[in-house]
């Protein structure tokens, strides 16, 4: 309910709700609707400007910690995809869905079985019929080697037996499916198998951009809420449980998130190497999510240990989501999300939360 509250309080406007630096809007306080003409409080204004400036701070000595050099080789790193297909034709169709243009080198395509020096970081065998032996063969020995492939067929040829490819690397096209219809499911299965080679693919085919932004995202988020369920355990213990716990969460959490950010700023084109000057300009846009996910932390720690590990879950991911969504908003439309879509953000997070949640209790 929290972040529900926060979110409609950002719909009435931010002339009266900002206290801190632009962008670090605290959560919706009641009282405040009873004392609207009352003069300011400091001392509350003085609060959230500490935890405003305590989360810049913690941003720089988590930053230095990051492996930003290594982050920025591996996305401006070359990455080779090879389409390989029953035929030409089908293969070029595969291939021109994730880049259109015939020139992009390192989007290539060929026959299977065919003798070819060319290796890739990534294999999509596209499947429009059936094979001869040689493809056959070729097509096992993809299966089985250590790069990762994507099985595309056509509805000609569902149906066939490929040992070795998992279900969620098996795409069917329709002969009449749009291409955006095609791409969606075809960019579902290349960041499932392969994200780490699609975030440099991202950076350079804008087309791959949203799919790799929406799993980076997600995937971040669960591993927080993840991690935040797991930090409630030493809560239990006598003494020092608590503490532990809390810090080894805010500083994990954190970290990842920062992480998350660096890679946005990546796969949208901008160069890491400006990492202090990327935070600075990232900071007004999420800081306040992070000021609203350290406040609902807080009062979700005063709850005892086995009744907060659910709301201490759920915030993590939720605040991890809506930090990275609004940040890629940013990112792709060079301003900040308006209200309304924050508003909507921090709800669809919280209801992606407790699907993460049921998933883990059924393991």
């Amino acid at each position: 309910m929290q972040g529900v509250g926060a979110g409609r309080s950002a719909q009435r406007g931010t002339s009266g709700a900002t206290t801190g630096p632009r962008g670090a809007a605290g959560p919706h306080n009641p009282e405040a609707d009873l004392a609207r003409s009352a003069p300011p409080n400091p001392y509350r204004s003085s609060v959230t400007l500490m935890l405003v400036i305590g989360n810049i701070a913690q941003f720089w000595r988590l930053t230095r910690e990051l492996d930003i050099n290594g982050l920025r080789e591996s996305l401006e790193r070359p990455v080779n995809l090879r389409v390989l297909g029953s035929d030409r034709n089908v293969a070029l169709r595969v291939a021109r869905l994730i880049e259109p243009d015939p020139a992009a080198s390192d989007v290539s395509a060929g026959v299977l079985g065919e003798l070819s020096r060319e290796r890739a970081d990534l294999y999509i065998a596209a499947i429009g019929g059936p094979l001869e032996a040689e493809a056959r063969r070729a097509l096992s020995d993809l299966s089985v080697s250590e790069t990762p492939l994507v099985l595309v067929q056509t509805e000609s040829a569902v149906g066939m037996l490929v040992v070795g490819i998992p279900e969620d690397r098996v795409v069917t096209l329709g002969d009449a499916d749009p291409d955006n219809e095609a791409r969606e499911r075809l960019f579902k299965a290349l960041v499932h198998a392969a994200s780490e080679v699609m975030l440099s693919a991202g950076r350079r085919h804008p087309l791959l951009r949203e799919p790799v932004a929406e799993h980076l995202i997600r995937d971040t988020a669960r591993v927080n809420a993840q991690f935040a369920a797991l930090s409630s355990l030493p809560a239990n213990l006598p003494l020092i449980g608590g503490l532990v716990g809390d810090v080894a969460d805010v500083l994990v959490l954190t970290k990842n998130q920062l992480l998350l950010l660096f890679k946005l700023a990546g796969l949208y084109g901008r160069d890491l190497q400006l990492g202090r000057q990327l935070l600075i300009e990232i900071v007004p846009v999420v800081g306040s999510a992070f000021l609203w996910r350290t406040t609902a932390r807080a009062l979700v720690g005063l709850l005892p240990s086995l009744l907060g590990v659910v709301p201490k879950t759920v915030v993590a991911y939720s605040g991890t989501y809506l930090v990275g969504q609004m940040a890629r908003y940013y990112y792709h439309y060079g301003d900040k999300p308006p209200p309304e879509l924050v508003h909507d953000l921090r709800s669809e997070g919280t209801r992606l939360a407790r699907e993460t949640i049921g998933r883990l209790r059924r393991g």
